[in-house]
């Protein structure tokens, strides 16, 4: 017991500045089967979402939805962004595994996941801009981050 302590204490000890023999032997102990990875709790998204929109409001708008979305729920974590995040990350995730559909194919029609996203964009737009969006356009890029895949998807 003496031996199991002793090493967790030297891994863990933040106030180590030269390596010496016995940290080397405690992190071949510890390490293997201790050592705790936060990708098991939130693991590194695979994906990077871009959702254009144009409207007609005064003149065309165009903006990105989910990267304003994005930035604002990280300027300020307490202000609620993150179920309006977290519904558009994951209408946008369940659209791409469910649909199928291969990338540059033509507009999306008949596609519900497709239209959740639509109709969440117009709802966000209509509250958010205090607008009436009557025509909506999107555009869905998906940016792979394992390679530099680029998959396209507009309505």
């Amino acid at each position: 017991m003496i031996i199991h302590f002793g090493c967790i204490l030297l891994y863990s000890n933040p106030f180590v500045t030269q390596k010496n023999k016995a940290e080397y032997y405690s992190q071949a102990y510890v390490y293997p089967y201790f050592h705790q990875s936060w990708n098991l709790f939130a693991p590194a998204p695979t994906t990077n979402y871009k959702l254009y929109c144009e409207y007609a409001d005064i003149g065309e708008q165009k903006s990105d939805l989910f990267s304003e979305i994005k930035l604002m729920h990280q300027t300020n974590r307490l202000k609620g962004y993150e179920p309006l995040l977290v519904a558009f990350s994951n209408s946008i995730y369940y659209f791409e595994k469910a649909s199928g559909q291969q990338p540059l194919n033509g507009p999306i029609q008949n596609d519900v996941n497709f239209n959740i996203i639509e109709k969440l964009s117009k709802n966000y737009l209509e509250y958010s801009r205090k607008i009436r969006v009557d025509k909506l356009k999107l555009i869905l890029v998906v940016n792979e981050n394992s390679n530099s895949k680029q998959r396209v998807y507009f309505n």
